[in-house]
């Protein structure tokens, strides 16, 4: 196993382990967004977003899949407070240190009532908007919230996205489509990756028994 399949290998545990809330079913604990009924598991992943194992994945996975991408054509930064700060801001400094200058802002849940009642913080520049996330899905809020502000301050977007995980199955279209354009997602990891339902976790925890994964500790890799 080389580095990167080994770094992605503990992040996977990170999440799947330490960032996945699972009740049983039929419970009433997580209740859905707007009423919609309840949730059965639910993405918590601030814990890995404040892991520096985490961090450097996403800066190797971004630049890899990102980087001739960015040579060709730079693009900035963008995504909705706070998921997005601890990604945006590891991104920008990784960046800086391969040489590139990667420019950022990021988006507010809501407008602020007072003062410049601005919904965007920072300064954006002329350049096309990559969106940046923890997850997302055709149907997350997040997403079409910051798809409508960069729409408002007179941006557009590049056509891409970057998240943790993508919240659809990995056969799935990576696109969504937008009144401007498709946005197509990158990332790490899909649905696919985890053991969602609590009961299969379990499941799985039972049959592996000794050999389930145990909790990383927290390394420093810096290079």
């Amino acid at each position: 196993m080389n580095d990167l399949s080994d770094l992605r290998s503990q992040v996977r545990n990170i999440i799947n382990d330490e960032c996945i809330v699972r009740v049983p079913k039929g419970s009433r604990e997580l209740p859905a967004l707007s009423g919609g009924g309840f949730y059965s598991w639910q993405f918590y992943l601030r814990r890995a977003l404040l892991d520096p194992l985490c961090l450097e994945l996403i800066c190797i996975d971004f630049w890899q899949r990102l980087g001739p991408l960015f040579d060709e054509s730079p693009f900035q930064l963008a995504g909705v407070e706070s998921a997005a700060v601890p990604i945006i801001t590891a991104l920008v400094l990784d960046a800086a240190r391969r040489g590139r200058s990667l420019h950022a802002f990021t988006i507010r849940k809501e407008r602020k009532t007072y003062g410049r009642r601005n919904l965007i913080e920072g300064v954006p520049s002329s350049a096309p908007v990559l969106f940046v996330d923890d997850l997302t899905s055709p149907l997350h809020n997040a997403f079409w919230h910051a798809m409508h502000a960069i729409q408002d301050a007179g941006l557009s977007p590049n056509g891409r996205g970057y998240v943790l995980v993508r919240k659809t199955n990995v056969g799935d279209s990576p696109g969504i489509q937008t009144s401007m354009g498709v946005i197509s997602i990158e990332s790490p990891f899909t649905l696919s990756d985890f053991t969602l339902t609590l009961e299969d976790y379990n499941s799985e925890r039972s049959r592996l028994g000794a050999a389930w994964p145990a909790p990383q500790p927290i390394a420093r890799r810096v290079r």
